[in-house]
């Protein structure tokens, strides 16, 4: 392949397609969350709701140096791997175990016993996903090739309160208070943010390395000026 952007891209549509396959397997990890400061303790939340925020840079960057158009076909083809690999671990799980091997049961109750959290975070992910590339092309569309720090940060603050609030509703209504679930969304947003703050620089650092400069036209190259 000789353009050198083609094989950024497909650099980046690697890594963030590679995510969706494990995100299938980092989701039914929880983490303690520390929301003593809201009066709540100790809580948890899925490692896989706040790890794949890392992927909004790969959409971001793609949007904004190809258009909307790429990085939701991006988003469509992660979704199908997700879907994929969340096939592979349901044969994995009914499939019977080699003789002497001891772990089955546990790998049986870790990939079969949490299916509210896995449809939580696959339908989190997708409408943030889908949601954040809308919004990163209307803001663009409003602006111009200016101010990519503005778009990024709108819809990646949008798109991270969807993916948090859909899924605890999800995967922990009627197992959580109703009185607490609000506060854990709140304090899982807020940790979200801190991903967030470092966000912008790296979709500058990743639109200049695939352009040679710090934003791009993209779609709206395609497009006569208003």
């Amino acid at each position: 392949m000789k353009d050198p952007k083609e094989q950024k891209f497909l650099i980046l549509f690697g890594l963030y397609v590679g995510f969706w396959g494990i995100l299938q397997v980092l989701t039914v990890k929880l983490v303690p969350l520390d929301l003593s400061w809201l009066g709540l303790g100790v809580l948890a939340f899925g490692f896989g709701s706040f790890a794949h925020a890392f992927t909004f840079p790969c959409t971001d960057a793609v949007a904004e140096v190809w258009g909307a158009k790429r990085a939701r076909m991006m988003v469509y083809v992660g979704i199908a791997v997700y879907l994929l690999a969340t096939l592979l671990l349901y044969i994995g799980v009914k499939l019977p175990p080699a003789t002497g091997w001891e772990h089955n049961e546990a790998y049986r109750a870790l990939f079969s016993g949490a299916p509210r959290i896995v449809a939580g975070s696959l339908v989190a992910t997708v409408c943030a996903q889908l949601w954040d590339v809308y919004v990163f092309e209307w803001v663009k569309k409003k602006t111009g090739p200016r101010y990519l720090w503005l778009r990024n940060n709108v819809s990646t603050l949008g798109s991270q309160l969807m993916d948090t609030s859909i899924f605890f509703i999800i995967a922990f209504y009627g197992v959580i208070p109703n009185d607490v679930l609000p506060k854990l969304i709140l304090g899982s947003y807020l940790l979200k943010l801190l991903v967030a703050l470092i966000d912008t620089p790296i979709v500058y650092l990743v639109v200049y390395w695939i352009t040679g400069n710090w934003t791009s036209k993209g779609d709206l190259e395609d497009k006569p000026a208003d």
